[in-house]
């Protein structure tokens, strides 16, 4: 009888020995896991300070951000037009024809004050959703950086990318000139003084000047 009490107890002993090492190794894996993965905040300011940081700069909010050939704002390129107008709300004007069309926003919905143009367009093959593909904006708000913005001399951004000048047109009587790194994806329009009066950000290697249906119905892009 002794012997047999001391067997069942020698056993119990060691399942629950066993039951520990068991179970700890998968408790520290869980906390290990929780722990390596980011958190959205950490993700978010990461974001917010990366991309437009240069020394010396105050980082520009993610709303006002201006990444060439990827986004403007809030608005990204090949966004759905559904998510941004139901973003935005509807256009104060615009237009469309053969599966393209133009939105037009103004700032408080006066037409003297600062727009935002976007051009979408369908997608290729079964995408028969139309896509942002080009954002236009003359608000200085939006910025590339804390320095680069509507509204700064044309030749503080001269060096910085690779432009040419793709075309012109005229706007309340004014001539502009469109630059455009057609690689890079960001464009700026310029009045006579050399003064920047819109930025657009469209898709890298796709002329700003070359849309089917163009922001300014006097635009005539250069051979």
């Amino acid at each position: 009888m002794n012997f047999s009490k001391y067997f069942i107890v020698t056993a119990l002993a060691i399942a629950l020995f066993s039951c520990k090492q068991k179970t700890t190794p998968a408790s520290a894996d869980t906390i290990a896991n929780k722990t390596d993965t980011p958190q959205p905040d950490s993700l978010i300011k990461a974001a917010d300070t990366s991309v437009v940081d240069l020394p010396g700069d105050k980082p520009v909010p993610l709303s006002q951000l201006i990444v060439p050939g990827i986004s403007l704002g809030q608005t990204t390129i090949n966004e759905s037009a559904e998510n941004v107008h139901k973003r935005l709300g509807p256009p104060d004007g615009g237009d469309a024809a053969m599966g393209k069309s133009i939105s037009i926003w103004y700032a408080n919905h006066d037409t003297t004050g600062y727009v935002t143009q976007m051009y979408f367009s369908r997608g290729q093959g079964d995408d028969e959703v139309k896509r942002v593909k080009q954002i236009r904006v003359t608000s200085p708000a939006f910025k590339i950086n804390s320095k680069l913005y509507v509204g700064i001399p044309f030749k503080s951004v001269w060096s910085l990318y690779n432009l040419k000048k793709v075309a012109t047109f005229t706007y309340n009587g004014g001539k502009r000139s469109l630059y455009d790194d057609i690689k890079g994806g960001i464009a700026f329009d310029v009045d006579d003084k050399d003064i920047i009066t819109g930025i657009t950000v469209h898709e890298p290697g796709r002329e700003a000047a070359t849309t089917y249906l163009p922001f300014f119905s006097s635009l005539k892009p250069l051979k």
